[in-house]
């Protein structure tokens, strides 16, 4: 979908609204583990209202596409260790309403996959 390159926080953030959308029901506590991202990533309240529309109007089936470009645009910008830090991210979100829908699984596998852990 996007053809920019996204630093790593923006797209860490998109990627966690991917993921919280996946299921097709955005739980406030997926939305409480997005706005601890937020808090440590940018601490200057970035103006992320652009990477939220860009992802409400994301087909659903483009998902599993766009959130290995995204993986692509942070793994080219991050280490290691904050690639670890982000997966602690993804798994806290998609574990947050005490279940792992399909979708969900699919989503964190293809992140495992394009990051090769």
């Amino acid at each position: 979908m996007h053809k920019a390159k996204f630093n790593k926080d923006v797209a860490g953030y998109m990627m966690l609204l991917i993921l919280a959308e996946s299921d097709g029901d955005f739980d406030p506590r997926e939305g409480s583990v997005i706005v601890d991202f937020i808090t440590e990533n940018f601490p200057f309240r970035s103006n992320l209202e652009a990477a939220a529309e860009e992802i409400s109007i994301l087909p659903k089936e483009d998902y599993g596409k766009e959130l290995t470009r995204l993986a692509e645009d942070f793994y080219s910008e991050s280490t290691e260790k904050e690639r670890t830090e982000f997966l602690r991210f993804a798994m806290k979100l998609v574990r947050a309403d005490d279940r792992i829908d399909a979708e969900e699984d699919q989503l964190i596998t293809r992140l495992y996959d394009a990051w090769d852990l």
